[in-house]
């Protein structure tokens, strides 16, 4: 599995606009819009110690295909957007393992 990270700074006068934008975003478990049938989730996290910031995070089944859609016109516009709203402070990519949350304790329940 592959991952993009997407760090933005979006000044609060811009936040309403920028959060819209990234709810009409389609992706695999909406629409499957040119080459998104590989993403398999797609979230914005708010960091709340830096105002401002935003972490854009997304999961792909593999590199080809987040490869391909990062050269879409679509994914062009996006990042114009941004760019509008306020600015992007670094993209990464790269290989992540699939998160699997631990069985609880049993101590947890003693």
């Amino acid at each position: 599995m592959i991952g993009l990270e997407i760090l933005i700074h979006i000044p609060s006068r811009h936040r309403h606009e920028f959060i819209q934008s990234f709810e009409i975003l389609p992706y695999a478990k909406k629409v499957g819009h040119e080459g998104t049938r590989s993403c398999i989730e797609r979230s914005i996290f708010e960091c709340i110690d830096t105002p401002n910031r935003y972490i854009w995070m997304e999961r792909w089944t593999d590199n080809k295909s987040l490869e391909t859609y990062m050269q879409t016109d679509r994914f062009k516009a996006i990042l114009g957007a941004i760019q509008i709203l306020g600015k992007i402070d670094s993209i990464h990519t790269g290989e992540i393992s699939e998160f699997k949350p631990s069985p609880p304790e049993s101590s947890f329940s003693k």
